[in-house]
């Protein structure tokens, strides 16, 4: 049997109200516009109301348990046991109409490897989308994508995409929370993915439970994502506190002795994330080259020596500035201590092997 040329992924977490109905919108616009090459998955995250139980009395779809919970984990695990070359993927709350199937389709042409059906220049139901989240968090995340990622999204937190298999395998997702959605985005811009959105209609959530997205910790799980991605993001904040200890210097020098504390702390934190992308994604980069040699430790102790000695000599009247050196001595020996740990743990590892 040849492989379908489309699979549509569910993710599920005790969508008893609304499952077999979204199945059945799924399987019938898959029909209408991927005849023949068409398959349904739905992931299941752990399911407990009796989901599991109707799903088992539906035939011609595959199901997916999901050992781990999380948004990102479902749809991983279910991309991950796609067949299709292509993958669309809506909730399971009806909110995302597979009517707009026939818009991504209409798209495949271009050879994709995201298509983001975008809600925002769609049409949005009435009550279908908080006002906090359409007018203030998604436009938000959104317009920080676009300027740190350049990447001309419209609608960062969409539930309904396409990406092209071949093309997700290569991007090592990490995520298994709602975050997971913009890492997907995030990371084909940093991949060079070819982009594409398509409007889409956007309905009202039709479970008689509340949805299971918490609006400020997922919020900031979003906003955390777009920073750590892209390291070099943090020279904003690097030069915002350099700036702001500039300023402040003539008024209060503890408060510029605190802002240069955050300029360190933001550029060590830098270095880190740098680190964390070569023992991640496994190619050197600039920074990896130089933290990755086994005389960081060496290097370090003798700057801390350094710093040791300016600080028995700097007179007892200079106590802010030798409780600035004290403060980032301490800030270095954490963050060589981070460095060490994630070359134990994550470069110098043993491979996994099966027992």
């Amino acid at each position: 049997m040849p492989k379908p040329l489309l699979t549509i992924v569910i993710p599920c977490l005790n969508e008893r109200d609304t499952i077999a109905l979204v199945i059945k919108d799924a399987r019938k616009h898959a029909q209408k516009y991927f005849p023949g090459q068409s398959e349904v998955i739905v992931a299941d995250n752990g399911s407990t109301d009796g989901t599991k139980q109707i799903l088992k009395k539906i035939r011609s779809i595959k199901v997916v348990h999901v050992p781990i919970r999380g948004y990102g984990a479902a749809l991983h695990w279910g991309i991950s046991k796609a067949a299709g070359k292509y993958i669309l993927f809506g909730d399971a709350d009806l909110s995302y109409p597979f009517s707009n199937l026939g818009k991504f389709k209409s798209l495949l042409s271009l050879n994709p490897d995201l298509i983001l059906g975008s809600r925002l220049t769609g049409h949005i139901q009435k009550g279908a989308m908080p006002p906090l989240h359409r007018y203030l968090g998604t436009p938000v995340l959104t317009w920080i994508i676009r300027l740190l990622y350049h990447i001309p999204t419209t609608d960062c937190n969409s539930g309904m995409r396409l990406v092209k298999k071949g093309f997700y395998q290569k991007l090592n997702m990490r995520n298994s929370g709602m975050e997971w959605a913009s890492e997907l985005l995030l990371k084909t811009a940093l991949k060079k993915g070819k982009y594409l959105e398509t409007p889409i209609r956007f309905l009202k959530d039709q479970r008689r439970h509340p949805p299971h997205l918490s609006t400020w910790s997922d919020g900031w799980r979003h906003l955390k994502s777009i920073i750590l991605l892209k390291a070099s993001s943090l020279f904003v904040f690097f030069f915002f506190f350099v700036f702001l200890a500039a300023i402040v210097y003539p008024i209060s020098y503890s408060l510029t002795s605190y802002s240069i504390l955050l300029a360190c702390v933001t550029f060590l934190s830098y270095l880190a994330l740098r680190f964390l992308e070569f023992a991640i994604e496994r190619k050197h980069n600039s920074v990896s080259t130089i933290l990755n040699s086994n005389r960081l430790v060496i290097w370090v102790a003798q700057l801390s020596f350094v710093i040791g000695g300016s600080i028995l000599l700097i007179p007892d009247s200079r106590l802010g500035t030798k409780l600035l050196l004290v403060s980032f001595n301490a800030l270095l020996f954490i963050w060589v201590f981070l460095i060490e740990t994630i070359k134990t743990h994550l470069v110098n590892r043993l491979p996994d092997a099966d027992v």
